[in-house]
């Protein structure tokens, strides 16, 4: 095992420089990354969200949702909120508008749900037309996020307004995320992605802050252009080494001495080259060994990428603002090499995007 970390040291070593060299002539700004400006949050809070505990669903998934968006850092995205549950007696032309679009602020985002969904129709047609006027309001692209049961209680056709949402604004476009498992609510969600050019997603798929970075990073973004085309830098972040933790531990020092090197090289090498690339952006991709419940691997797992976080900013003075963690909890090893270890299941990857 020592002679397994030793080569990764050296490894990590000869990457650093790649890094340096390789980043000092391909920083491009962040904007130039963005398929889309603002991210706009459609969700259902009518009396149907309060069957089948799909409101708690739904808040689970909006936790998953702010954990899985560090490429936001910077207020990478705006982000607005808006839902279409309609209170008795307020009728099937209104909507409520919680949350402008404006820059992400992840607390502020959380803190806008109602504590409770309403009592009244699910007016899905309201809601779109609210979303189209908050939608020609904002600067730049904008993805709507439509996130609820897809049913539609008011007499109208979703399918049609999304139509003409498009008409009226051809930049747009609109994504459908199902929660239960209505017949009619799948009619109209993948109804409505389809005329909005974007894509429908049963929200039971995703199980981790990971399912929603995943789905951004193919959807919202797009490559970055640079003037050096970085074939390496896919390379780079593979040959970097993992930070790996002892068994149940969250501390980057680990008590075998060669594992212990290899944290300390990676990091070193993570750490000034975001110090000395303050555009430069890094995914930490976090995962435990799966031995407890999914809550528990998700809750030890981002605690692993916390504790790495934590070390790049005191000892080599990396900005909060240039790292996200993004959460996998059980690992996803896949097939490996002879001889590498157990320990590899508890590790932080380090993925550079910019």
């Amino acid at each position: 095992m020592a002679t397994f970390f030793r080569d990764r040291c050296h490894q990590v070593v000869m990457i650093l420089l790649a890094v340096l060299i390789l980043l000092s002539s391909t920083i491009t700004n962040a904007d130039d990354c963005k398929r889309v400006s603002n991210i706009l949050v459609l969700f259902d809070a009518s009396g149907y969200m309060k069957e089948k505990d799909r409101y708690q669903q739904f808040l689970t998934q909006m936790g998953f949702f702010v954990q899985g968006m560090p490429l936001t850092a910077d207020g990478f995205f705006n982000v607005g909120l808006r839902h279409y549950g309609l209170k008795v007696g307020m009728g099937c032309e209104n909507t409520e508008s919680i949350l402008a679009i404006q820059p992400w602020d992840p607390e502020k985002f959380v803190n806008a749900f109602p504590r409770s969904v309403s009592y009244g129709v699910s007016a899905l047609s309201a809601g779109l037309r609210g979303a189209a006027d908050d939608a020609s309001q904002a600067n730049g692209k904008t993805a709507i996020l439509v996130i609820g049961g897809g049913v539609e209680s008011c007499k109208a056709d979703p399918g049609k307004i999304a139509e003409q949402m498009m008409r009226n604004n051809p930049d747009l476009e609109i994504h459908t995320f199902q929660l239960g498992a209505a017949q009619e609510g799948t009619f109209y969600l993948r109804q409505i992605a389809e005329m909005g050019k974007g894509s429908f997603v049963r929200l039971e798929e995703f199980n981790s802050p990971a399912s929603w970075y995943g789905w951004m990073k193919k959807n919202l973004l797009v490559q970055c252009p640079s003037s050096v085309v970085p074939p390496s830098k896919a390379a780079i972040s593979q040959a970097l080494a993992p930070v790996t933790f002892d068994v149940n531990s969250t501390s980057v020092t680990s008590k075998d001495p060669s594992a212990n090197a290899a944290n300390m090289a990676t990091l070193q090498a993570v750490g000034q080259a975001l110090k000395a690339n303050p555009n430069m952006r890094v995914v930490l991709h976090t995962y435990s060994d799966g031995k407890g419940s999914p809550e528990q691997s998700l809750k030890l797992s981002r605690k692993r990428a916390e504790a790495v976080v934590k070390l790049l900013i005191s000892k080599y003075g990396v900005r909060q603002a240039q790292m996200g963690i993004v959460a996998h909890g059980a690992t996803q090893l896949g097939p490996q090499a002879p001889g590498t270890p157990e320990r590899f299941s508890r590790r932080v990857e380090f993925e550079i995007i910019q």
